[in-house]
């Protein structure tokens, strides 16, 4: 399928790199990120302002603010590198959208909503009790911790290789020769820059900053991906239909169906099953997720934060999809602009690298900057909400239970605080990641490092929910024995590899599924052996309870 070349197309196209100009766009985007923060800084008065926004945000800003957020440079870059290196498979995740909408939409939202919680934890208190409520707190703190700080060192690994030809040279220059950086020590100033630019910004204007610029956030990296695929269909005279043919037939076979074998990477129901439990499991135990849902004024608006979410997720996954099989297309015709020593862009040590490399050396100026802008955005969009919704969990889970008596202004002015040690301390996980396999590609490091952990989690609220007979014995022994199962599947082969065995894994699209089922499973079996729970810790706690109307105690 042929696609017309426009005739403007030649002086568009005329020149490729970094320049100066890319470095003011991108310039220019921190700086309105820091003014938005500043200019919502003076309207935080109360902690309730700086973590839901007094819960009166608007819906549409929120949905978008939750896909900017949920997406993250573990998904951008990802997945257009995971296309390249294992074909279109990741895309059939969206057979499963409908379940995880409807189970989101009409379940979690309306059950949780009426609940009017700040933390989600809070809910687990009232179900199981203070012990289950510091597993999951503890669970989710490792989870965002780890998620933050891979967004980190994936944005920082992309930024760094698109800027070191060009911004080391200029800083020596500037300073007249006294700083001499190599490409290491670049990486290093990379990752600095970007935890502590999202780090103030959070600080200063709370979760209302974290929802605007998200805003703002999305819409760059929405049309640096556009600008991606247009500029290749423009270069190569081709379109969706040549690339969707080739990375079909060509370049790599489609997955079976399914396998008896969980050690087969993809199937269609690995990834289908992935997805679906992915999103049921963050929609009812992720505070990133729910606080979103926080932030507006009733079920019905967050009902449309939930719509708003899934559509701009499947538009963004089918255009990363695009982005991934342009980019293959791309580049097996035009090997000879690989980086030298790279024969084949499937390469699993470059795959993840090829989207970095286009940008910087396949666009012209001023669209680099853009695009480069868009892979800080979609990492400050992740960085803020995490930041703010883990801020959110330690001040409401333990510093406000261990202080009853502290006020409100002194609570804000923790919080804020607070928001620039978790900064801190991700900037140094993000350190930490450069010591990962360069062969696992961003796909793999995003689920063994944490959705090993989200089954098990997800699966604590669900049988909160949906297992009236659950008691807290049952709930503490079943996520905990969860979690171990997930962490063992998770990080088996990559510490076999380390000394030297080579140890086969469960497919990585299957530790969500695996962890969650032996999870629910677990505590339905022994639920029926311990101790039932109280009958008020049931009471408007349960979706059966919720149904029938009743209402907790401390919602009356």
């Amino acid at each position: 399928m042929a696609f017309e070349l426009p005739s403007l197309t030649l002086f568009i196209l005329a020149q490729t790199g970094m320049h100066t100009f890319d470095y003011v766009i991108i310039g220019v985007y921190m700086m309105i990120m820091l003014g938005i923060g500043g200019y919502l800084a003076r309207q935080q008065t109360t902690s309730e302002e700086f973590f839901v926004g007094s819960r009166h945000l608007p819906w549409w800003a929120v949905g978008i603010s939750m896909i900017a957020t949920l997406m993250s440079t573990l998904s951008y870059l990802g997945a257009p590198g995971e296309i390249i290196q294992h074909g279109l498979s990741i895309t059939l995740a969206l057979i499963g959208v409908p379940i995880s909408y409807f189970v989101v939409a009409y379940i979690w939202v309306p059950f949780f909503m009426q609940l009017r919680l700040t933390s989600a934890y809070e809910y687990l208190d009232m179900r199981f009790g203070g012990a289950t409520r510091w597993v999951a707190v503890g669970s989710y703190l490792y989870m965002r911790f780890v998620w933050m700080g891979a967004i980190i060192f994936t944005a920082s690994m992309a930024l760094a290789l698109m800027t070191q030809s060009t911004a080391p040279a200029a800083l020596a220059t500037l300073s007249g020769g006294l700083i001499q950086i190599d490409e290491k020590a670049w990486l290093y100033i990379v990752i600095i820059a970007t935890g502590v630019i999202s780090t103030v910004y959070t600080a200063l204007g709370g979760i209302k900053a974290v929802i605007w610029t998200d805003v703002m956030q999305f819409i760059c990296l929405f049309i640096g991906a556009v600008f991606t695929v247009v500029i290749i269909a423009m270069r190569t005279d081709s379109g969706p239909v040549d690339w969707i043919t080739d990375i079909t037939s060509a370049s790599h076979a489609f997955p079976p169906i399914a396998s008896w074998n969980l050690a087969e990477r993809t199937t269609v129901l690995w990834v289908v099953l992935g997805g679906v439990i992915w999103h049921i499991c963050t929609h009812c135990s992720d505070q990133v997720a729910l606080q979103r849902y926080f932030t507006t004024e009733s079920a019905a608006a967050a009902r449309k934060v939930a719509g708003m979410n899934y559509f701009l997720d499947t538009v963004m996954q089918l255009l990363l999809g695009l982005v991934g099989a342009a980019l293959l297309y791309y580049f097996i015709r035009h090997t000879n602009e690989l980086p030298p020593g790279v024969t084949d862009p499937r390469d699993p040590y470059f795959a993840d690298k090829i989207f970095p490399h286009f940008i910087v050396h396949g666009l012209p100026i001023g669209v680099t900057g853009l695009i480069i802008a868009a892979i800080f955005a979609v990492a400050q969009s992740s960085l803020d909400s995490g930041i703010n919704s883990t801020t959110t969990v330690i001040v409401v889970n333990i510093i406000r239970g261990r202080n009853p008596g502290m006020s409100d202004h002194t609570e804000l002015r923790v919080a804020q605080g607070l928001t620039l040690v978790i900064g801190f301390l991700i900037t140094v996980i993000g350190v930490l990641f450069t010591m990962y396999p360069d062969n696992k590609n961003i796909i793999d490091l995003q689920m063994k490092s944490f959705n090993c952990v989200l089954g098990p989690l997800g699966a604590l609220f669900m049988m909160g929910i949906l297992l009236p007979h659950v008691g807290r014995q049952t709930a503490l022994i079943s996520v905990l024995l969860g979690i171990s199962a997930g962490l063992a599947m998770g990080y088996t082969d990559v510490i076999a590899e380390h000394y030297g065995m080579k140890v086969s894994s469960i497919s990585p699209f299957m530790l969500g599924p695996v962890s969650w089922a032996f999870t629910m499973i677990t505590a339905a079996f022994i639920g029926g052996l311990l101790p039932g729970p109280r009958p008020e810790q049931v009471r408007g706690l349960t979706y059966q309870s919720v149904r029938r109307g009743e209402k907790h105690e401390a919602l009356r």
